[in-house]
């Protein structure tokens, strides 16, 4: 009997260790698949195409609806619109939104999320709901994002907002920008994509782009409207934030062409057109 017993507790001890050797090679067949199968990454899905709305109407059409006050949109995907993507937030000059032009105008999707560049990429054909969002102007710039109670727009802020609204497909057409003069702007263009030829720095002065807070006196980014000149009476101002990466670059004092998004803003109590770079490679010598 006691041969009997000490077998039996033998036997126990040894289904114990086995479970606990099986127990351990799971989990760690497990950790592999959450590693070697990319289960952490949290990637948006790829575009699907049969799954992107129709548009309904045209960005100019769209703009047609904003009456000097903040829009909210109401329907069931019966106010869509389709573009080319034309800005990157890659370099810190454009923060949490994108921007998207057809060939009647431009529209700002304020997505509220960070590296944007990433998923809507310059030139990708994106469509945008616009039912439920509010539609504003900010800047002469048309917008499309959530109501706010300060401003004309808020930000989606989440990318299960921003999934609902904007579909991606794999079309993809550089947008080549509008070449225009200081003397000669139109308001319908406001958001596009421009280029300036033959600009010149106003006064030629050794400056930078922007204050990033290395160089700004209180610490603090600051950003910066600098002139620049086709003639002595054309102008128009380049804004620059202090947080894009270029901001402490030094400025070109040769004739440059200009491209970015043309937008308005105030400089010494007036309103001026400004232009938006994306990065250093929209000034050309």
């Amino acid at each position: 009997m006691r041969n009997c017993g000490f077998h039996i507790r033998f036997t126990a001890g040894r289904r114990f260790r086995l479970l606990r050797l099986a127990a351990g090679a799971w989990l760690l067949s497990l950790a592999g698949c959450f590693g070697g199968c990319d289960y952490d990454r949290f990637d948006p899905p790829e575009p699907h195409p049969a799954d992107v709305p129709v548009p309904t109407m045209s960005i100019a059409t769209l703009r047609s609806l904003y009456k000097g006050d903040p829009v909210s949109v109401t329907g069931k995907r019966s106010v869509v619109v389709s573009g080319n993507v034309t800005t990157s937030d890659r370099e810190g000059n454009f923060f949490r939104s994108f921007f998207i032009e057809d060939e009647t105008g431009a529209v700002e999707i304020r997505a509220g999320l960070y590296d944007l560049h990433a998923v809507y990429r310059l030139g990708q054909q994106v469509t945008v709901v616009a039912d439920s969002l509010t539609l504003g102007l900010t800047g002469g710039v048309l917008q499309l994002g959530l109501a706010s109670s300060a401003y004309e727009t808020d930000y989606m802020g989440h990318r299960v907002v921003v999934d609902r609204h904007v579909f991606r497909n794999e079309r993809f057409e550089t947008v080549t920008p509008r070449p225009v003069t200081p003397a000669r702007l139109d308001d319908e263009w406001l958001g596009t994509l421009v280029r300036f030829d033959g600009m010149r720095l106003d006064g030629a002065v050794d400056t930078t782009w922007a204050l990033p807070a290395s160089l700004s006196p209180s610490g603090t980014p600051q950003n910066v409207n600098l002139k620049f000149r086709s003639s002595p009476s054309d102008s128009i101002y380049v804004y620059t934030s202090g947080y894009a990466n270029f901001a402490g670059d030094r400025v070109p004092t040769a004739p440059v062409s200009l491209t970015g998004i043309l937008m308005q803003g105030k400089v010494g109590g007036r309103t001026v057109y400004q232009v938006k770079l994306r990065d250093l490679q929209d000034v050309e010598q």
